[in-house]
């Protein structure tokens, strides 16, 4: 019998449909669920017994359904969502059904012996931008100059030793919410001059500010396992330049934007898989830059980074299908 693949996900996703697909495709019995189904919609039950442990996943939400944790092949954490409570509970009461139901769910997911892509735990600490940095720089891959800092006198400084060339850019997502809106997102931005009012903002919250590197192109690399999948992103802004984040670029146009396969150097290879062993990842989206002179500079790597819109863009590069596999083959692998 094949074992189940697990997806946590967001009810809405498109690159995890794009593998639920291949994976229905395939044959391959696959098991999608949300952690907000838990604990009003679902039941988690852990048993241990004479015979050792069995756990059942039972959810109601859309349909009733279950599965036994026992026949999971691996697991793929895809930004799921918060637990839901019941709105009686309030207070502290709902405090301590949170962290009972993290206890729970946390303790008895993190228990299976089956592949993670990635296990929470380390994704979380994979996130960190100074730490991803640091392991970048050890193993040997080139990193921008960096300032993280929340006091407005470093800044000035480091502006000047970048010439003037610097970008800031957030240390987490970039996401901003407002109440009864769509969350809005913060770009990578170049700032060419300093005010004293925009030093002043420094002091509400840490900001990371790096040299402006000139590049070429951009480099998205996204890694499934052992594998690399490097895509090369031309960005063209609405002046006619190359775009500072790429992400900030028109769609739907060649002439802002153009995606295509492209090599990197063995050494880069080697890095980077150093730095996905150290982060203790099995997928990762990884950004660089590469210079006029062809080097490749290492930004940051998003544990958890979408690819559905890369293979739409390139016809066969099948990131959803190396998804798939790695999924299916679990811990065999």
């Amino acid at each position: 019998m094949k074992r189940t693949v697990v997806v946590l996900t967001q009810e809405m996703d498109l690159t995890a449909d794009s593998v639920v697909k291949v994976l229905h495709d395939m044959d391959v019995p696959v098991f999608r669920y949300d952690t907000s189904y838990y604990p009003v919609n679902s039941t988690l039950t852990y048993r241990i017994g004479p015979a050792g442990c069995t756990t059942e996943l039972f959810d109601s939400t859309h349909s009733e359904r279950s599965i036994s944790l026992e026949d999971v092949a691996s697991v793929w954490y895809l930004r799921p969502t918060a637990f839901r409570f019941d709105d009686a509970l309030t207070g502290p009461f709902r405090e301590f059904a949170q962290k009972e139901a993290a206890h729970a769910f946390g303790g008895v997911m993190s228990g299976l012996p089956v592949l993670w892509v990635n296990r929470p735990d380390l994704e979380a600490r994979a996130d960190y931008k100074p730490l991803q940095l640091r392991i970048a720089r050890s193993v040997g891959l080139r990193v921008p100059r960096t300032l993280i800092t929340n006091d407005p006198a470093r800044v000035r400084p480091f502006h000047a030793e970048c010439e003037g060339s610097m970008i800031y850019k957030a240390l987490n997502s970039g996401l901003i919410r407002e109440p009864g809106g769509w969350p809005g997102g913060l770009f990578t931005s170049a700032v060419a001059q300093l005010d004293d009012d925009l030093l002043a903002r420094v002091r509400f919250a840490p900001c990371i500010f790096q040299e402006l590197v000139e590049k070429a192109y951009d480099l998205r690399i996204t890694v499934i396992g052992d594998r690399l999948f490097p895509v090369r992103i031309d960005g063209v802004d609405e002046d006619g330049g190359r775009a500072v984040d790429w992400r900030s670029c028109p769609v739907g146009s060649d002439e802002h934007l153009r995606h295509s396969r492209v090599d990197i150097p063995e050494s880069v290879e080697t890095g980077l898989r150093a730095l996905m062993r150290e982060l203790g990842l099995n997928y990762g989206a990884v950004d660089m830059v590469v210079t006029p002179r062809g080097e490749h500079v290492f930004l940051e790597v998003n544990p958890s980074g979408q690819f559905a819109w890369l293979d739409d863009e390139i016809e066969d590069l099948n990131l959803r299908g190396a998804m798939a596999e790695y999924l299916a083959a679990g811990l065999a692998r």
